[in-house]
């Protein structure tokens, strides 16, 4: 049976960031939602994972990376799914299904990472009035979901990547999942079915810009 010893260094080393990576995620997460986002120095952060703070840094830039970073590794994943090159399922299913779960995830967290970040989300208006940067980078991580989306649902359609229709749809998905997770979130009743809510604005934004539809928008081909 092979150990760690057997292990090659190389694949040892990157375990081993790995591992600190997703340390300081978890503490990071933790410390926000206890203590607020703003109130919780990287230095508490690394000493609780017993790192310097340089090592942190070279895993992440700034401490606005850091409290997006779950958000920015979730992205990643959908990223994979949408642009795979032998996708069979429609991409807006797959929308719905990746809405489907992080709902239900949210609703019953599987862990007290996700809590935290659930947490810290209902926060984050409060923070980022503080904090041009996380403004600017939850942005263009909303700009990134509607351009992997847009680029999946024109593949679908066998229409251009500027495709006008994918681009009004895939923004009314992603401005949709958004708003009703931040209303679900700041209530803080987690009893509202957060799935029911998320599922209805997929339905009402298919239902309502449906693609044969499009022929009166520019250069849409049907």
């Amino acid at each position: 049976m092979a150990t760690t010893d057997d292990a090659p260094t190389g694949s040892l080393r990157e375990l081993k960031k790995a591992r600190t990576r997703a340390a300081l995620i978890q503490v990071s997460q933790r410390l926000f939602a206890e203590r607020g986002y703003h109130a919780t120095t990287l230095e508490e952060i690394c000493a609780e994972v017993e790192v310097h703070p340089q090592t942190l840094l070279r895993h992440f830039e700034s401490k606005a990376h850091l409290a997006l970073a779950p958000w920015r590794e979730q992205f990643e994943v959908i990223r994979e799914v949408l642009a795979c090159a032998d996708r069979t399922t429609p991409a807006i299913d797959v929308w719905r299904e990746v809405v489907r779960a992080e709902a239900i995830e949210a609703m019953e967290p599987s862990s007290t990472v996700v809590g935290n970040m659930v947490t810290n989300h209902a926060a984050f208006t409060a923070w980022a009035d503080k904090d041009p940067a996380l403004v600017a980078m939850n942005s263009d991580l909303e700009r990134r979901y509607e351009s992997v989306l847009v680029h999946a649902l024109a593949v679908d359609a066998g229409a251009g990547p500027d495709d006008l229709h994918c681009t009004l749809l895939a923004a009314l998905l992603v401005a949709g999942r958004r708003a009703v997770f931040d209303r679900w979130a700041v209530a803080g009743d987690r009893r509202s079915s957060l799935v029911d809510d998320q599922l209805a604005v997929i339905d009402y934004a298919v239902a309502s810009l449906p693609r044969e539809a499009a022929g009166r928008l520019p250069d849409v081909n049907m």
